[in-house]
């Protein structure tokens, strides 16, 4: 599991066609608790995202395959600090690239970008997702309860962060 290797490059609009396709993948609904998404409704979230100065990146297999994508979104270079996402391809899943992608994006984010901190939301239904963004070094920083109406139920979103030192600390022998 451990052995498997990404790529990152830019996302291209060309990959959007994918991007609908996870995005309205059962799984990825329910993780985040919203109806199915048009082609057009996608585009045109990517079309705000880099409006905004998000970094969007495509993430590749050992093949070259497109797999999925992982963003850094309201970076705030004056406070030193972005938010990061990511979302797979529902048969990419499971098999160590979503840490690895996200290793990559946290490295651009703390040696390129010179930020301080990284943080996301998730919600506390998903436990994969928790299970991962611990193993990467991800401290639960507060938890909101009930906070999200998924499939019948509220759940509690939990905000996790990472520093810059943890990185170092953690990950200080590691080449990306």
């Amino acid at each position: 599991m451990s052995d498997k290797q990404v790529t990152l490059r830019s996302f291209e609009t060309e990959d959007i066609k994918e991007l609908h396709r996870w995005s309205n993948d059962p799984v990825s609904m329910l993780m985040v608790g919203r109806a199915p998404l048009t082609y057009e409704q996608v585009a045109k979230q990517v079309e705000k995202k880099r409006q905004n100065g998000d970094l969007l990146l495509a993430v590749e297999n050992e093949e070259s395959k497109l797999i999925g994508w992982v963003f850094l979104q309201n970076i705030e270079h004056e406070h030193g600090r972005a938010s990061i996402g990511i979302l797979l391809a529902p048969e990419a899943r499971g098999q160590g690239y979503g840490k690895h992608a996200m290793e990559r994006m946290i490295n651009i984010g703390f040696n390129q970008l010179r930020l301080n901190k990284i943080y996301l939301t998730t919600r506390g239904i998903n436990e994969h997702a928790i299970t991962l963004y611990t193993k990467i070094g991800f401290i639960v920083e507060g938890q909101l309860r009930k906070h999200a109406y998924i499939d019948g139920n509220y759940c509690d979103t939990y905000f996790m962060g990472i520093l810059a030192s943890e990185w170092k600390q953690k990950y200080s022998k590691k080449n990306f």
